[in-house]
């Protein structure tokens, strides 16, 4: 083989244009060994030979063992995704930002991402202080309170078992419900647990909680800094032909994320504030923690709320006195009806105008996605169910039209807010402003008043 290849460069070097040779190589063992390059007439550029197209069998066989190695892959690296998954939603969050600090400020790209981590470090390092300190003490109250409640839950639900209500003539024994009284206890118990510990280990920042969060901000910085080649990358990976495609379904699925994260980002700060000062209000110990649980569950549809009202509920009825002077008892339920009013307002107030109807999904497919994506990757599942399915159903859209040879409309506009008629409140509020408007603004040949 080196005998042939040292022929070949001595050929090529005593005749480099190759006009004493015929088409054909004179060494065509040589030719895949060596590489040589063929010249194209009408171009000064070398060019690469071409070889022979695969068969569908081997292209088929290829592809599927591609697939079957990056599973694999993935499987075997799939303590690191969580970590990456958050980054990319970190950059994705913080790249309006950094695209208006690069407009503004006429500064690179570095520069813009450097300033948002500043920031990012400067907010991080305010947890160090005196501020800082008496949070993370709140909440690792808070998460061992919480471990408390999930312990002394199944004993508190056995000593009501044996209550009886009576109503008139009607006696309701609670026994009669045990095995449903255990079953959703024995579903609560370890969610208040959980809870606690993730908030335990969020005030200790503990060494796993670090080296996570670092991962994700050393991720994050290297996306934001490589966006639109990341993207133009993907673009690329797709044959000529469908690469029209690809930037539609890019595009579109860029609309669903930034309508559920931006849109939940929103929903959990006024959530989250809500919740806090009507807690503080009630007298509710804690209150600031559930008002943190409460933006962070906000990113969960449908459970988010559902979780959040089950610990206030839990944290009014084991907190023993209240400052109203009911019993445990009364004084959940006040907290229950508060959580269901702020949930109220959520539903029909503020998800038509922040959120609209972008996602488009039925409730019973969403309720379904967050149960097989929570089974299949946690929490990380439930925070990403939503947009996910949402995606999947643009991608599935795409490739039905596609298999019936239809052309698809891959332009995915959504539903933006809400387009319903005004409150009666709002009307009268217009009509007020129009009215003195009117009166400010002097008819025509009148006299203005002196």
């Amino acid at each position: 083989m080196g005998a042939v290849l040292a022929q070949a460069t001595e050929a090529d070097r005593l005749d480099p244009g190759g006009s004493s040779r015929n088409s054909s190589p004179r060494y065509p063992g040589a030719f895949f060994l060596y590489n040589r390059r063929m010249q194209d007439p009408g171009s000064t550029r070398p060019q690469r030979a071409s070889s022979p197209d695969w068969q569908p069998g081997t292209r088929l066989a290829v592809g599927v063992l591609m697939v079957v190695l990056a599973a694999l892959l993935l499987y075997r690296l799939r303590q690191l995704l969580t970590p990456v998954i958050l980054a990319f939603l970190l950059a994705y969050i913080l790249y309006p930002l950094v695209r208006r600090l690069e407009d503004r400020l006429r500064s690179s790209r570095g520069i813009a991402v450097g300033l948002v981590y500043l920031i990012i470090l400067l907010l991080l390092g305010g947890t160090t202080t005196g501020i800082g300190i008496a949070l993370s003490q709140l909440l690792a109250g808070f998460g061992e309170f919480l471990e408390r409640i999930s312990q002394q839950l199944p004993e508190f639900v056995d000593s009501l078992m044996v209550l009886q209500f009576q109503l008139g003539p009607l006696v309701i024994d609670l026994s009669s419900v045990e095995g449903l009284a255990n079953s959703l206890t024995s579903a609560i118990a370890p969610l208040v647990s959980q809870t606690g510990t993730l908030l335990s280990d969020v005030a200790g920042a503990t060494a796993s909680f670090v080296g996570n969060a670092l991962i994700v901000l050393v991720i994050g910085f290297y996306v934001l800094l490589n966006f639109e080649r990341i993207r133009d990358w993907l673009i690329a990976a797709a044959p000529a032909p469908y690469q029209a495609d690809a930037r539609a379904l890019l595009s579109g699925t860029g609309v669903i994320m930034q309508a559920f994260l931006r849109g939940q980002l929103i929903l959990g700060l006024v959530v989250g504030a809500a919740m806090a000062v009507t807690m503080t209000i009630l007298g509710v110990r804690y209150a600031l923690g559930i008002g943190l649980i409460a933006g962070v569950l906000e990113f969960i549809p449908i459970f988010g709320a559902l979780v959040t009202a089950i610990i206030s509920v839990l944290v009014a009825l084991f907190q023993g006195s209240n400052g109203w002077g009911l019993t445990p008892f009364g004084f959940a339920l006040v907290v229950a009806g508060a959580s269901i009013l702020i949930q109220q307002i959520e539903n029909n107030v503020l998800v038509p105008r922040i959120i609209g109807h972008s996602l488009d999904l039925n409730p019973l497919v969403v309720i379904l996605a967050l149960l097989a994506a929570g089974s299949l990757a946690g929490v990380v599942g439930l925070l990403l169910a939503a947009p996910a399915v949402a995606t999947l159903k643009l991608a599935f859209s795409y490739l039905y039209w596609k298999t019936v040879g239809v052309q698809p409309a891959l332009t995915h506009t959504p539903a933006g807010p809400s387009t319903a008629r005004p409150s009666r409140l709002r009307r009268l509020w217009g009509r007020f402003r129009a009215g003195r408007r009117s009166k400010a603004t002097p008819t025509p040949g009148s006299t203005p008043p002196t």
